[in-house]
């Protein structure tokens, strides 16, 4: 075992032969593009020049600033045969701070290292230098495998080998055009229908034939023969024409971000600018991974006897001077015996810090966790979790997950993390953690759970207002005293009562601004003041949470976890956001099922909330279940 941590935390051995192995390609995303705060595809395209097989393991490493080496180590096991090309595939999580990659490969013998990859822009990030800024959203052309066709020229393309075999893997995709059936085996498949029920936009042209696409196994939902028609939450739209005739005239609507016009002349607020506009930037951007993750470390901050360890500092000052400086004075004694004094004073007083200042005041190891899911359908959820485990011990640290098609990044956006992470259904993260300290930790996980027969029984507008709306629910459904339920409409959002004898979700009132809901300021109306300001005196449906700061900061996150549902809707700007018309989304805010933990190498105890999100179409009776569809 010793053998193994040596070699996995060993520093690197730089052994470079470009005549054996060199990288032909790299790409970024889906069309050379990243989308801040998510998990993004970096495909290598790899190539053996030798006749000898190569078997390493692939390595990423994040560097930023003055070569300062952040986040831990991402590893993948990797076989390239001998004269032939394969490529690796890893899923960094994309900070809003420009950084470095560098990527090599690590046999029994010798380490291959490769030049350097500047990650590059992300989209809504301004360049400062001009007056242009990125306004489209990523979408792309997928190429067949093995076809080298860069037509047409009006949209970005991909190779269908580099497409995701993860569903977590496809956030920072907004739209695909396909023009032929990707002959994919099942993960690529169900990653691209997954996508499509979250929200896509699949866009069918005729194949080189000039016939309508067909479809078979788990992408048979794509054969309805309806020019326009809904996946789940997302949208299939055929085209009468082939890849040549897709024009800047069909891709500029697709890929113009929700609320803007190419007119408009100032984008959204950039994911790389918070906190760099004041207050308001900070209170409006969807994306604040720092601030949630700071709120969580302090949950395990240790109450220390300051009192008193300011005392003992000073009593400690006292003796050295002017105590030692008096005794120097006397003449009767020997000088050494002031040495010996301060020496003696040094070792008896760092006994005294040692066992005043230990961390010995009832800390736990502990993990907490904060995630927000968006629903698939009824039964499958795409979970970002921000996750910080606390340990008592120093040690090596492993947390695992098997199938859930797991991602997973280090939460220290500037600081090195002795961490070595792996993505897939096989995914594992193991850290070394200093005693009494913790360690941040980004997750996205395909999960699965019970199917809440969620159903709209009733809805009514008057106008553009939302006025009434019930929904109804199994025994399944996740009720607690503490939860707590929302709607949103528009650019509105109002809250939902709960009534466990008639199994019904109903409509509370309370309208607010999304954006007023999630600024954490201290006025609001009667109706949400209990519920959003941490810390003021709380509702009779409401605990009082000033004593209790694990309450206290799982209610203050309600609001950045409000807000960082709407980052996947590609929103930056939060005052932007605006939910699509004829369709609202059920908002609960609930402690994260022990279904849905993780195993850890260590007795843990766990805390944690889940903001679950889900869009309906307000129609009656609507499940949002995808006919047709096959697991």
């Amino acid at each position: 075992m010793a053998l193994i941590v040596g070699s996995i935390f060993a520093p690197t051995v730089i052994a470079q032969d470009s005549q054996q192995l060199r990288v032909v390609e790299v790409v970024w995303g889906f069309d050379g593009r990243v989308v801040t705060g998510q998990f993004m595809p970096l495909s290598i395209l790899v190539d053996n020049l030798s006749d000898q097989p190569i078997e390493a393991t692939a390595r990423l490493r994040r560097v930023t600033g003055a070569l300062n080496e952040v986040g831990g180590i991402s590893t993948q096991p990797v076989f390239v045969s001998p004269n032939s090309r394969r490529w690796v595939q890893f899923y960094p999580y994309i900070l809003g701070n420009m950084a470095t990659w560098y990527f090599d490969l690590k046999t029994e013998e010798k380490t291959y290292t490769f030049d350097p990859m500047d990650q590059p822009r992300a989209i809504f990030d301004r360049n400062r230098d001009s007056k242009e800024a990125q306004l489209s959203l990523p979408a792309v052309i997928l190429d067949q495998q093995g076809v080298a066709t860069k037509s047409p020229t009006s949209i970005k393309h991909m190779p269908a080998e580099i497409f995701p075999p993860y569903a977590t893997a496809m956030n920072g995709l907004h739209a695909l055009f396909l023009d032929h059936a990707p002959d994919w085996e099942a993960p690529r498949q169900q990653a691209l229908l997954s996508w499509l029920k979250s929200g896509g936009q699949l866009h069918l042209m005729k194949d080189g034939n000039n016939q309508t696409l067909s479809f078979s196994g788990i992408l048979a939902p794509l054969n309805e023969p309806f020019p326009e028609f809904p996946v789940g939450n997302g949208l299939v739209t055929r085209h009468d024409f082939q890849r040549d005739g897709l024009s800047l005239q069909v891709v500029t609507p697709v890929v113009t971000p929700p609320g803007l016009t190419q007119d408009v002349a100032e984008p959204e607020q950039s994911f790389n600018q918070i906190g760099t506009g004041g207050n308001t930037a900070q209170e409006e951007a969807t994306v604040n991974d720092d601030e949630i993750l700071m709120w969580m470390r302090e949950l395990t901050q240790p109450d220390h006897a300051w009192i008193l360890i300011f005392l003992l500092s000073m009593c400690y000052v006292g003796l050295i001077f002017p105590g030692c400086w008096i005794l120097s004075k006397q003449r009767r004694l020997h000088f050494l015996v002031t040495y010996g004094a301060i020496a003696g004073l040094a070792v008896f007083f760092s006994l005294i810090f040692l066992f005043v200042g230990q961390r010995g005041y009832g800390e736990t190891t502990s993990l907490h966790t904060l995630a927000v899911a968006r629903a698939e359908d009824a039964t499958h959820w795409s979970s970002l979790e921000y996750r910080t485990l606390f340990v008592t011990s120093g040690d090596l640290y492993t947390l695992d997950d098997k199938d859930r098609q797991t991602l997973l990044a280090s939460g220290a956006a500037d600081e090195r993390a002795d961490a070595v992470m792996t993505s897939g259904n096989s995914a594992s993260f193991v850290a070394r953690v200093p005693p009494f300290s913790s360690q941040s930790m980004i997750f996205r996980r395909r999960l699965t759970m019970d199917d809440w027969s969620l159903t709209i029984a009733n809805v009514e507008q008057n106008g553009s207002e939302l006025t009434a709306l019930t929904l109804s629910f199994n025994d399944k459904f996740p009720l607690n005293k503490d939860n707590q339920y929302f709607v949103v409409h528009g650019k509105r959002i109002h809250t939902l009562k709960a009534d466990d004898s008639r199994k019904q979700l109903t409509y509370a009132g309370n309208a607010s601004l999304l954006t007023t809901f999630c600024s954490p300021v201290r006025e609001f109306d009667d109706g949400f003041a209990g519920i959003l300001t941490p810390g003021r005196t709380r509702g009779p449906d409401y605990p009082d949470e000033a004593n209790d700061p694990v309450a206290e900061c799982f209610q203050r996150s309600l609001l950045k976890l409000v807000a960082r549902s709407a980052a996947d809707d590609f929103y930056a700007d939060l005052k932007r956001f605006e939910l699509p018309e004829g369709r609202v989304r059920i908002l609960i805010y609930a402690p994260v099922p022990a279904t849905q933990d993780m195993t850890v190498s260590s007795d843990v105890k766990r805390e944690g909330r889940i903001l679950y999100v889900r869009d309906f179409p307000m129609q009656i009776g609507d499940s949002n279940a995808v006919p047709g569809e096959v697991e």
